[in-house]
């Protein structure tokens, strides 16, 4: 490793948690997977009559470049978050699950091209399966609830950090 490598890695390190890694690593991860889904978004369109992808494709295709600028978002919160590294690794393995799934979810759709609504009974899988209601509403409740407390807690610890920051200023 040269002497330049040594002191970046020396000077980022203590910043690089594992929250805060996981939750870069995963956002490049999003990045990447929103680009290659725009190609295939692109081949879909080259290769329709009326020039137009699968909704999903489109939706996958956002969704994860979305999920790329929010997961950098949540790498700096984390950063900043006073709770216990547990507790921020917790709850960015709780929304990085829901992000990487939904991302799935909508791309599995669009290349099978089974449904333009998933929430919309039956909720097909394919054209030969059919996925129980529970198990839909239940993974979107899931995702709910981890997305947003997840989210939710690592913005309590950044905010709980500012305000001692704040406390001790003044």
């Amino acid at each position: 490793m040269s002497s330049q490598a040594l002191l970046i890695r020396l000077h980022l390190s203590p910043y690089l948690t594992p929250s805060v890694s996981l939750n870069l690593a995963l956002g490049s991860y999003h990045l990447m997977a929103g680009l290659l889904l725009g190609v295939f978004k692109y081949a879909q369109i080259h290769g329709s009559k009326t020039a137009t992808a699968h909704p999903y494709i489109s939706t996958a295709h956002r969704a994860s470049l979305m999920y790329g600028f929010a997961s950098a978002q949540l790498a700096g919160i984390a950063l900043l978050s006073a709770w216990d590294e547990r507790v921020n690794v917790a709850a960015t393995v709780a929304t990085q699950t829901f992000f990487v799934a939904a991302v799935g979810t909508y791309a599995v759709h669009g290349v099978l091209r089974d449904t333009t609504n998933q929430l919309k009974a039956p909720h097909r899988l394919g054209e030969k399966r059919v996925l129980p209601g529970w198990m839909v509403h239940g993974f979107m409740a899931g995702l709910v609830v981890a997305e947003v407390v997840g989210c939710g807690v690592l913005t309590a610890g950044m905010g709980k950090t500012l305000w001692m920051v704040y406390q001790s200023s003044t």
